[in-house]
């Protein structure tokens, strides 16, 4: 007899992320997602038809609203290019949360996921990069020199979840989203 769900589909999506992050689309196996869920394989399917492609793509979209709200919106917002990368930036640091934070689009794109999933995160990532590129651009920086820059941002947090991984630390993120900031401040003087 299937378990019964304990858990809101928001949380239970949110309980198979981490499954994702830590094993990537081909290494997060079906007993693995089940046992993170507290279901068993069958009422997984239940609520995933579409199967393990399909938990994926809900992950992928549920950290899509994240990313959106936290470092995309800030971007947007009315007031100083330098308050606006601020914000965005420390919508980084509470978008890659934990002790050792991970890139769930990179994770999802080891092993098969990129089949499913690359064009998706590839447009997350440009509009990402477009939204900084705006704001370096409004903080002083000309045209090309504000995509360099963004581009850069981007780069440089992506390089330092990397490093977060290899030293299970927080801190290299933290130390990039700082020397970040300080790039904004030193533009826009």
């Amino acid at each position: 007899m299937p378990r019964i769900a304990k858990l809101s589909k928001h949380a239970l999506v949110e309980r198979l992320s981490t499954v994702f992050e830590n094993n990537g689309y081909a290494g997060a196996s079906m007993a693995m997602l089940a046992d993170a869920g507290g279901l068993s394989k069958a009422s997984l399917y239940h609520f995933f038809p579409g199967g393990k492609q399909e938990m994926a793509a809900q992950v992928l979209g549920q950290a899509g609203a994240r990313l959106q709200a936290l470092i995309l919106a800030p971007l947007a917002r009315d007031g100083s290019a330098q308050t606006s990368l601020h914000a965005s930036l420390d919508g980084t640091a509470e978008y890659y949360s934990g002790a050792a934070p991970v890139c769930l689009m990179n994770s999802l794109l080891v092993g098969g996921g990129t089949e499913f999933f690359a064009d998706q995160i590839k447009r997350a990532v440009g509009v990402w990069q477009k939204g900084l590129s705006k704001g370096y651009e409004e903080a002083g920086a000309d045209s090309v020199e504000a995509q360099a820059w963004a581009a850069y941002a981007i780069e440089r947090i992506q390089g330092a979840l990397i490093i977060c991984r290899v030293q299970a630390s927080r801190l290299p993120l933290e130390n990039c989203l700082a020397e970040l900031k300080t790039d904004v401040d030193l533009l826009s003087e």
